[in-house]
C-alpha cells in the first residue's frame, strides 16, 4: 500500500538518469483504478506533461524523493501528452467529452468536500493504493468535527463525484464516518 500524496512532486529515476517529477495520478472513478501517472518533463523549452502506465514504477525512495520507473528517459520524453487522454473536469473545460471516459485527476480531487447523507462532513486528503494493480483501497478524509481526524474510506461508499462542485457524495452519515478506522501514516 502506498499514498499517492505522499509522492506528488517525487523525481522519476529512469533506468539512465532523472527525468521530470510526479505530477499527479490520473484515476477511473467507477472502477478506482489508476491509469496513468502524470509526469511533468517541463524544459526551459516549455511545460510538458506525459502519461507513464504505473506498472513501471517501482517502489519509493523517501530519502532521496525519487520514484524509480523502469523507463529510459528518452521513453519518458517521448510518452503521451496528456491532452491524448484528460480527465473529466479539462474534457468539459476544452469542450470535449470523450465517451466511455471515467478519469480523473488525484490532485485536482484532493481538497474536495465529502458529503454525507447527512451534512458535509470533511475533505478528501489522500488515496491509498496497491501498487500491484493500482486499484485504490482507501480514501484518506479529514473530518470537519472531531478536530480534522484522518479516517479510512472506502471508495465504495462514494456515490457521486462532481468536479464543477468540488465535492463527493457518500452513502454513509456523518457519525458512520466518524467510526471509521483512523489513518495513521506511520503504518
Amino acid at each position: 500500500m502506498r499514498s499517492l500524496y505522499v509522492i506528488l512532486d517525487y523525481h522519476l529515476a529512469a533506468t539512465d538518469g532523472v527525468e521530470g517529477k510526479v505530477a499527479d495520478f490520473l484515476f477511473d472513478e467507477e472502477s478506482w483504478i489508476v491509469h496513468y501517472l502524470v509526469a511533468d518533463t517541463s524544459s526551459p523549452l516549455g511545460k510538458r506533461h506525459v502519461l507513464i502506465l504505473p506498472f513501471v514504477v517501482g517502489r519509493s525512495d523517501w530519502e532521496t524523493k525519487r520514484v524509480p520507473v523502469n523507463l529510459t528517459s528518452a521513453h519518458i520524453r517521448t510518452s503521451p501528452v496528456l491532452e491524448f487522454d484528460m480527465p473529466i473536469s479539462r474534457q468539459y473545460e476544452s469542450g470535449l467529452k470523450l465517451p466511455g471516459s471515467h478519469l480523473r485527476s488525484m490532485r485536482e480531487v484532493l481538497g474536495y468536500s465529502i458529503h454525507a447523507v447527512d451534512g458535509e462532513a470533511g475533505t478528501i486528503e489522500d488515496f491509498i493504493v496497491e501498487d500491484t494493480l493500482w486499484g485504490v483501497h482507501h480514501l484518506v478524509i479529514a473530518l470537519k468535527r472531531m478536530s480534522g481526524r484522518p479516517v479510512l474510506l472506502s471508495p465504495g461508499a462514494v456515490r457521486s463525484i462532481s468536479w464543477r462542485g468540488k465535492a463527493a457524495w457518500v452513502n454513509l452519515s456523518i457519525g458512520e464516518l466518524e467510526l471509521s478506522a483512523e489513518f495513521d501514516p506511520t503504518m
